[in-house]
Order: C-alpha cells, then structure tokens, then sequence
C-alpha cells in the first residue's frame, strides 16, 4: 500500500505533500514522491492527517458491549472504526469472574491471534483497596496462589495489572509482576508518600485514572494548606499518569497542571469507557439492567433519572479531538498523549509513532478530525463511507 500526499505526522514532525509506503505489515518509506509498485494499492490522503494509531491502555467496553460479558471480536471491530489498533481491554470484579472473562476472550478470539488491535489484558481488580464504582465484593487480598491462578488463565497474555500499594502482599507482587513483564499501576489506593516510594522502587511505573478514585490531602495543621499523594505523583518523574480527557472525570485545572508538571511524554490519555461508550448521544433503556441511562461524550455515561456518573463516554479518537479542542494541544501533542505515551508504558517498541520500520498502523483523519480510514498492520480495517 502506498498512502499519497498526506499530511504524515513523521516521528514528531508534521510532513506535507508526503507519502507513506507499506508492505509485510511494516512502513517501509516516508518521503515526498514515493513510486507505486507494480500492483500496489493506492491511497490519495491529499487534505488528510497520516498518524500513527490510537492506543488505549484501559477501556472496559464499547457501543453496546462490555468485554467482561463476552463479544471480543466485534469490539476489536469496533475500535478500528474509532481510530484504535491497540488497546487493553480491561477486567474486574472477584478473582473467579475475571478467571472466566479471560477463558471467554481467549476462546472467542483464538487466543487475541483473531483480533490484532488487541493487545493484552488489563486487570483493574482484585487487588484494591477501595472498589470506586465497582463493588467491595469483588475486592481480595494480594495471594501468590490467586496471582498465579489469574496469571495462569490469562495465557500470559496479562500486561497490566493494577494495585494498591498500601495491601499486605503489595512490594512482592510488585517484583513479581516486573519479573513477568506487567506493567503495575497505582489504583484505587490511600497510599501514604513513603508506601508509593517504596512501590516505584519495587517497579510500579503507572498512576491509573489520575485524580479519580483519589482522596483530598486531610488538613492535618489547621490554617496549613495539606500536601498529599497527587501532589508526590505530579513531581514523581518515574511516575506516568493516565487522564480521563472528558472534562468530567477530572477539571480541566487539573489537567493544565498535570501537563505543566508531568510533561507530554508522562501522560496517557485513557478512555476508561464503558457500555455505551461511543453511541450517538441519547437516552438508553438495555445497556445496564435495571436503569435507563443517558450517554453523552462531554458527562459520561449516568444513570437517569438520579444524573449518577457511571462511566465514561469517551472513545480513544474524542479524547485526541479533546486534546486538541478542549485542551489546547497540537495535532503532534495529541498524538503523543494518545499513540507514542501509551506505546512506551507498555514497551511497544514498535507502535506510537511513524517512520520506517515500525509497524504499519495508520490513521488518516480529515481537517476536522473525523477518522477516514484505520490501517491495521498494513491492511485496511476501517474506512468512512461516504
């Protein structure tokens, strides 16, 4: 394939009037005025952004389908039509339903073989300290036994594992984790400052869903303003937070401040998304048992007629129109936050940006930001019809 005189996004540097030439899954060239081979395809991108795809390190459903309850070839599908050729699709509740969620993908994908965007599993649960929108229920103590069973189940296909640093069990697991190529991430947790120390020590690396789920710093001396655990994470240079980019889940503020301290390349913009994610705005009756709810990309999936945030409505392509739109960033910042960040925290080495010899992942995206095409290891999965 031989995409033409587009916009090409070239590692960090924004190249007009450029091709991008592709065989065996791999780009092979970018430059201006590349020659078609003999029956190679050919796609006029004049007008078009070539970007690396999206990639989405914790997101738990899509449209109509929570990957928790089976459907993981058609939400693998789903994500090619938001921008998406990698993701982790995310897990949770006790350790036997997650047991069985990861039975269920791998049989219906053939072990992720049948569906290329996905790119491991992510464990949101069990191993919390407080279930945020999840159930208490579904919370268990750090066990190797458990650790192993789940790992064991997983095919060692696991790439991210969160944790509460404060649990009994919390700096073994840690080291376990690292030694089997897990990325850790800090969830759901009052950690004190010297436990999160002492997990970045042990190899945590990710801060999950930054400021959501985190508890305000208790004013301990009255009159004194309180420092507390997001105040470490923000100057914690060996620490990568991920940002729900909704305006909802975390203020816009914050997210300024996350950026003038932390920088591009130790943010993650995430989806979290839910059920519903990704469908036009509107009120639904089905998707949740027992309440209707209201799905919108700028409040989130809630609950009517009680207005209860239940999730987010994000897609991985909003939250790079949000980095632009609602955010301020460049098209090249956007894709930092959204493909080249995420790639590196999960060691992708060849994923997150273009130039040759990287995999051939490409998204091509009109003037406005609407996705015309998804390229997935240098094959066509998605295109808008027009």
């Amino acid at each position: 394939m031989l995409i033409r005189n587009g916009l090409v996004l070239h590692y960090d540097r924004l190249e007009n009037a450029c091709d991008l030439k592709i065989a065996d899954g791999i780009i092979l060239a970018i430059g201006p005025g590349l020659a078609a081979q003999p029956g190679e395809g050919v796609r006029d991108a004049t007008g078009c952004y070539v970007l690396p795809g999206l990639i989405d390190l914790h997101t738990h459903g899509l449209r109509d389908i929570l990957v928790q309850d089976g459907g993981w070839a058609e939400y693998a599908r789903l994500q090619t039509e938001v921008g998406v050729t990698a993701c982790l699709p995310t897990l949770f509740g006790p350790p036997r339903v997650i047991a069985i969620a990861l039975a269920t993908a791998l049989r219906e994908t053939q072990s992720l073989r049948r569906t290329p965007n996905l790119a491991g599993f992510r464990l949101e649960m069990p191993y919390l300290a407080k279930p945020g929108a999840g159930q208490a229920s579904s919370l268990a103590g750090i066990d190797p036994e458990t650790t192993e069973a789940m790992w064991a189940a997983g095919q060692g296909l696991i790439r991210q594992w969160d944790v509460s640093p404060e649990l009994d069990g919390a700096l073994p697991f840690i080291r376990w984790a690292r030694g089997h190529g897990i990325v850790t991430s800090l969830a759901h947790s009052r950690a004190t400052v010297e436990q999160t120390r002492l997990a970045i020590e042990a190899g945590l690396t990710l801060v999950t869903h930054f400021y959501d789920t985190f508890d305000l710093a208790p004013e301990r001396d009255p009159g004194v303003y309180p420092a507390g655990l997001t105040d470490y994470i923000q100057i914690e240079d060996r620490l990568t937070v991920e940002i729900i980019p909704d305006g909802v889940h975390v203020h816009p503020f914050l997210v300024e401040k996350t950026f003038r301290c932390k920088g591009l390349d130790r943010i993650a913009f995430i989806t979290d998304s839910v059920r519903g994610a990704g469908s036009p705005p509107g009120t639904y009756s089905g998707l949740y048992p027992g309440a209707e709810v209201e799905v919108t990309d700028d409040r989130g999936v809630r609950r009517v007629p009680d207005g209860a945030l239940s999730g987010s409505a994000l897609t991985q392509l909003r939250s790079f129109q949000n980095a632009v739109r609602r955010f301020g960033r460049s098209v090249r910042e956007a894709s930092v936050l959204c493909s080249r960040t995420p790639a590196r925290v999960l060691g992708l080495t060849k994923k997150g940006y273009l130039a040759a010899g990287m995999d051939a992942d490409v998204i091509l995206l009109d003037p406005a930001l609407k996705l015309e095409a998804t390229i997935l290891g240098g094959r066509l999965a998605y295109r808008r019809q027009t």
